[in-house]
């Protein structure tokens, strides 16, 4: 039995919805369908009010938004089934992707992972993101298996309600790293996280300077999970903790100059420098600890 929570904000999720009761219609267990709405424009809401008419689906809507993390814990809560699968909006699930899950062994938590399109955007707007999401966050199962606790990501996972119900995201401030805190968390419970070759592919590319604008509001959730929980890791803080004079002289990098050349050129490395410059500026304790 299970329950597909699907929390919204500013996105169509009517194409999802329906390719997710396709899947459902063919597995021989209940679903349930949450969709809520986190405080979206009345554009989406209206759009999306068209899935209560579903009979599986059980439409929500939030009277203001209140993010990434409260709203999975709050639909976790009014679920019915003792199985939740937590999936972002804006995804496009592999056409076995309900059926592989259920038939993968039992876990408590099982990571299906994602993809991007093969093909480049045609708009150049977008390719930014795209880059990014190819090359730093589309990671074979294989990839993360030796280290689970360090990549765990939320936008597609199953996970046991009563569990999670006992394990619930932490309330973050900001925007970003919820979901890297919460895999940390687990790892001295010695929780099993499983990773499934069970991806959906991220259809909500940002254009490249809202991109660039929520990477840095993501850096700063970091520094500000960072002074609560000191042992918190990622790909930026392992890279300051070890080369803590090279993060020190990334502070004197021309932030402007640096971002003209990545929006016009999509680099990478440009934009690991960025997010260095951010993590260490105006906050010593980001190098190292005792």
């Amino acid at each position: 039995m299970l329950s597909i929570c699907i929390p919204v904000f500013n996105y169509d999720v009517r194409p999802l919805v329906e390719e997710v009761v396709r899947q459902a219609g063919s597995l021989s267990v209940p679903v349930e369908i949450l969709i809520y709405d986190d405080g979206s424009t009345e554009e989406y809401r209206q759009a999306n009010r068209q899935t209560e008419q579903i009979d599986v689906v059980r439409y929500r809507e939030l009277p203001e938004n209140v993010g990434r993390a409260r709203i999975r814990n709050q639909m976790a809560s009014e679920a019915r089934y003792p199985t939740l699968i937590m999936l972002d909006a804006d995804s496009r699930p592999n056409p076995h992707w309900l059926k592989n899950y259920l038939l993968h062994p039992e876990s408590p938590v099982v990571v299906g992972g994602t993809t991007y399109a093969e093909r480049m955007p045609d708009d150049p707007l977008l390719r930014l993101h795209w880059h990014y999401g190819r090359h730093r966050e589309a990671l074979a199962p294989a990839r993360r298996r030796p280290t689970p606790y360090l990549h765990f990501q939320s936008n597609n996972f199953r996970v046991d309600r009563a569990f999670f119900l006992a394990h619930p995201f932490p309330d973050v401030k900001g925007y970003g790293h919820e979901d890297t805190l919460w895999g940390q968390l687990l790892a001295p419970t010695s929780t099993a996280i499983e990773y499934l070759d069970n991806p959906v592919e991220h259809l909500g590319l940002e254009p490249a300077d809202v991109f660039v604008r929520k990477q840095r509001q993501a850096v700063d959730s970091l520094k500000t999970l960072r002074r609560e929980h000191p042992t918190l890791s990622t790909r930026l803080t392992k890279f300051a903790d070890r080369y803590p004079k090279l993060a020190q002289l990334s502070e004197l990098l021309p932030e402007r100059m640096l971002t003209k050349y990545l929006l016009r050129t999509n680099n990478l490395r440009i934009l690991d420098a960025l997010k260095l410059k951010w993590w260490i500026t105006g906050w010593a304790l980001a190098i190292s600890y005792p």
